[in-house]
């Protein structure tokens, strides 16, 4: 089944208020009080579950999503929360469980597209009404719902504005005699000098497939100059057959791979695996996302790794027709309420305070967690890697507002992946990757 509610031209339009508004800067409203009904010192004790990605509750969005299930806590001392949390990939294959079994949690990350898409399906997530969530106490983006609408009805809230980016390592840069890349070429040059000096150009976690179809994806863009090509491509407008870019980009992953620009081994390697061996200073970049902005503040990390993270946009090919200024943006991870909750109405009222522009949005910038999908307040305290991020959106020239890989069906998801694992792996042709995308957009057809 296909996801009915698709990104369309207006998608700049949009995005392009998103960068106006957070320009403006728009202070945080929403003082009211939630759950009042909760003053009442008689009230029934209630436990709600919330199953999440976040398992570090100490840094990063793990502590932004634990400031708000606290505070609410705290205003709301006849309601427990209790929080499940767990690595992403493992997250998602329990999720899977959950839903098959009914499992009663209450409230859940989840991720926009295919992904809830299934949830969707099975009739595990709850429909909600968007008018509750406009207006000054929520302040989300023009558009931030479109990968949560499915049939005209939204399932989920998104918590970031994701696009990719590069992060690196400014010393080994400096002390490798490596200039920034600005052009696929000049990423293909550093990967030849880092390789040479027994330093890992990029590391990546290949286990995992997604980040390979959102780097296809970012230079694909970068080729064609037209950010809505490759949703065309899977909602069947063309071919994929028939578009010399998509065969022209997977030439450049091939040449990525030639130069040996990813780890060894990468195939087999996880998010943390792949973070942890770019964090570590053993891998000069790392392909992610800006929900990574927190490297910068977290204390685990040693300080001169600190002081050293860059990060920069990815770079524009030659002879393509995009630019560098060109993003890979969407709305992804979010949350939702699920159908089996035992306690529905208190589920709701505290789902309702998270997102609350006061909460996580405020949470997730003021700890340099995340770029939270509604407006907020610039505090004049923002790390130097949560000001470029910043500079990078704000310069956005293009974005499609969706990837690829989640615009389609589940099905679509699973066969595109599939195609890129092959690929990236050394098993099939540009050719091929782009014929096993073809059959997998066909397999969509109504």
């Amino acid at each position: 089944m296909h996801m009915t509610s698709r990104y369309h031209k207006n998608t700049l339009v949009a995005i392009s208020t998103l960068m106006v508004a957070m320009l403006a800067a728009c202070s945080s409203g929403g003082s009211t009080k939630a759950g009042s009904e909760s003053s009442d010192k008689d009230a029934k004790m209630v436990t709600l579950r919330l199953f999440t990605n976040q398992p570090d509750r100490k840094t990063g969005q793990g502590l932004a999503e634990q400031m708000v299930v606290d505070n609410y806590m705290k205003e709301n001392p006849n309601i427990k929360i209790e929080v499940e949390a767990i690595g992403d990939e493992p997250f998602r294959n329990k999720q899977k469980a959950y839903m098959a079994s009914n499992e009663p949690i209450d409230i859940t990350m989840v991720h926009s597209g295919a992904d809830l898409n299934t949830l969707v399906q099975a009739k595990y997530v709850r429909e909600l009404d968007p008018k509750e969530y406009e207006g000054d106490n929520y302040k989300f983006f023009s558009g931030a719902f479109k990968s949560y609408t499915f049939d005209n009805k939204i399932y989920g809230l998104p918590r970031n504005s994701d696009y990719e980016v590069i992060y690196y390592n400014k010393k080994l840069f400096t002390d490798n005699h490596v200039k920034v890349p600005t052009t696929f070429n000049e990423l293909i040059e550093a990967a030849k000098t880092f390789r040479a000096n027994n330093i890992v150009p990029m590391s990546t976690n290949g286990k995992e497939l997604w980040t390979f179809g959102l780097m296809y994806q970012d230079f694909a863009q970068r080729v064609s100059g037209d950010p809505n090509a490759i949703l065309d491509a899977v909602d069947h407008k063309k071919p994929f057959t028939q578009d010399p870019s998509f065969m022209k980009t997977a030439e450049l992953m091939k040449q990525l791979m030639d130069v040996k620009m990813f780890q060894d081994s990468y195939m087999t390697a996880d998010y943390g695996t792949s973070q942890n061996l770019f964090t570590q200073g053993k891998a000069a970049m790392w392909y992610m996302g800006s929900w990574e902005a927190g490297m910068a503040s977290n204390e685990k990390l040693s300080a001169e790794f600190r002081s050293n993270l860059g990060v920069m946009s990815v770079p524009r090919v030659e002879d393509g027709k995009g630019k560098a200024t060109d993003l890979l943006a969407w709305n992804g991870g979010g949350y939702a309420l699920t159908t089996s909750s035992n306690h529905p109405e208190e589920a709701k009222k505290f789902f309702d305070y998270m997102m609350r522009a006061d909460q996580w949005a405020k949470a997730a910038w003021d700890t340099g967690a995340a770029v939270p999908a509604q407006k907020y307040q610039l505090t004049g305290k923002e790390s130097e890697v949560q000001k470029q991020l910043t500079d990078i959106l704000m310069n956005g020239t293009s974005m499609p507002g969706a990837s690829f890989i989640d615009f389609g069906t589940p099905g679509f998801k699973d066969e595109a992946q599939n195609a890129l694992g092959k690929f990236f792996a050394g098993s099939s042709t540009p050719e091929q990757l782009i014929n096993e995308f073809q059959a997998a957009a066909d397999k969509q057809k109504h």
